[in-house]
Parts: structure tokens; sequence; C-alpha cells
């Protein structure tokens, strides 16, 4: 086995580039690190930078896509990077622009919120919103020695969660509040549907890393749990933004006239929900 794959930053600051040893490699052939794991589409790059003697980390992720007009670089959480280009741009020429950025991911991933825990979330006013008719409720964690399982009551303005004593915490509330989004967000979809004529074949909750949700071509529509854990408005603008993709699979002018339909100022929207869902992404990150 090979060490861990690390592509560290050639930029002052941090550490200098390497060469680093390349699983599957024969006879103790090195491999510059920039040809890493590849697949049709993705490259995977490990970058380092060093801030008051501590290592710090940030797994990028280089997707190449023939739908994207221009290069475009998002820190989605602390340590993770999402790099997507278009066809026509080499990964020569991508991966120099995410190497040219070292500074600003450095800056960036310090200046991530901190993580905390559901519990923690709940305790300083978060909320949870089930239904755009119904709104936001406030959420009490109680532990009850007498349960061995948890438990979930649903009151009008307030969701009361019952856990059993000794048991991992993050884990249940997690797994609760995934049930909750499962149960109910299905339900949403189909509030919003009969708002604006579009009508998906599918519907599923999952625990995406990078996303709020997606659209297939076949008319499945995926939604991140997490979504109860937004305000209203940005819950509505998710659900309606992903139906909007039944009409336009892109991001044109087209999908977002069809998206202004339904949400007004939806671009306004959007930069609201990256910048407000920023620290509601990292929660109940168990892993």
């Amino acid at each position: 086995m090979g060490r861990c794959l690390q592509a560290v930053w050639d930029r002052s600051g941090v550490c200098p580039a390497q060469i680093c040893d390349f699983p599957g490699a024969k006879n103790g052939e090195k491999k510059s690190v920039s040809r890493l794991k590849v697949f049709q589409n993705t490259r995977f790059r490990t970058l380092e930078f060093c801030e008051n003697s501590k290592i710090y980390t940030i797994s990028c992720e280089l997707r190449k896509s023939p739908r994207i007009r221009r290069i475009n670089l998002r820190l989605k959480n602390p340590h993770y990077a999402l790099l997507t280009f278009p066809s026509r741009m080499s990964w020569r020429t991508a991966e120099e622009f995410l190497l040219a950025q070292g500074n600003w991911l450095q800056r960036k991933s310090l200046e991530f919120p901190s993580r905390i825990s559901l519990a923690q979330h709940f305790a300083k006013g978060g909320k949870i919103c089930l239904s755009p008719e119904i709104g936001e409720r406030t959420v009490r964690i109680e532990h009850n020695k007498t349960i061995d399982r948890p438990s979930i009551h649903l009151g009008n303005q307030e969701i009361e969660i019952n856990l059993p004593v000794g048991q991992n915490e993050e884990l249940i509330i997690k797994e609760t509040c995934w049930k909750l989004a499962r149960q109910f967000l299905p339900g949403w979809i189909e509030w919003a549907q009969m708002q604006c004529g579009l009508f998906p074949q599918r519907v599923r909750v999952g625990d995406q890393r990078t996303r709020w949700g997606s659209c297939s071509p076949k008319g499945t529509i995926s939604l991140n749990w997490r979504i109860i854990l937004l305000s209203k408005e940005l819950g509505n603008y998710v659900v309606f933004h992903e139906l909007a993709h039944l009409a336009e699979m892109n991001h044109s002018s087209k999908f977002w006239g069809k998206l202004e339909q339904f949400v007004a100022n939806a671009r306004l929207v959007d930069r609201e929900l990256t910048q407000a869902g920023k620290p509601v992404f990292a929660l109940g990150r168990t892993e």
C-alpha cells in the first residue's frame, strides 16, 4: 500500500509541491501528484496548508462537464471544494486554476462556520420546518431513562424529541430528523407541484454531502434531509428550484425565468441560500 495521496500547495506560506507514492505503481514507480485517481470526468486532489503550526487539508474534486460554460470553484465545507469546468478546458488548465486559488481556499476554509452538534443547534434556537403551510417549529430535546428508542411529538408550535439515555445522541437526533424529512418532504413537493404544474416521477430523500437537491433526466427529484432545518422561505426555494428543472434541465436564462414564476427574486434567494445554508449543511455530519 502506498502512502495517502496528498497534493500540496506550491505557493508561499504552504508546503512545496512534491512527488508521492501512487497506489498501484509498479516497481517503485513515482507519479506526479497532478496525475491522481482519475474517473472519466472527475479527478480528486488533496490540498494541504499550514496555519499556526497546524496542518489543514482540503479534498478537492475536479469535475469536467459539457453543461458548464465557465470554470467555477466552490468551497462546500472547510475540508471539501468542488471545481467544475467546461469540457473544452484541459485538465492542466483546471489544475493550474485550482492551485492559483490556494490563498483564497485557505482563507475561506478558516472562515467557515465551526461545526456544532444538532443538539447545540436546536438549543440555540434552531427550528424545523416540515411544511410551508405550518411553517417553522421550535425543537425541544428531552432525555428519558425509561425508554430504549427515540420518540417524537409534533405540536403546532414545537417538536419534542425524546431520547434514550446512554446512546449516541448526535446519531439518534440525525436519524430522527432524517425520518421526519422522509415523511414530510414528499408532501412539500406535492404541495409545490400543484402550484407550478410540474410533476416528478419519483421523490427521494437522502444525506447528500454537497447538494440541497437534484433532478434527474428521468424525473426523479432527490432532496437533502437538511432542507427541514432551513427557513420556510429557503426550503420553498429548494423545492421549486428542483421542480423547475423538470422544465429546464440546466441553469439557463429560461430556467431562471421559469423559477421566477414561483419564487420572486430567485437569484437573490439563491445567494441567501448559499450564505445561510453553510452552517446548516455542516449539521449532522456523524461520519
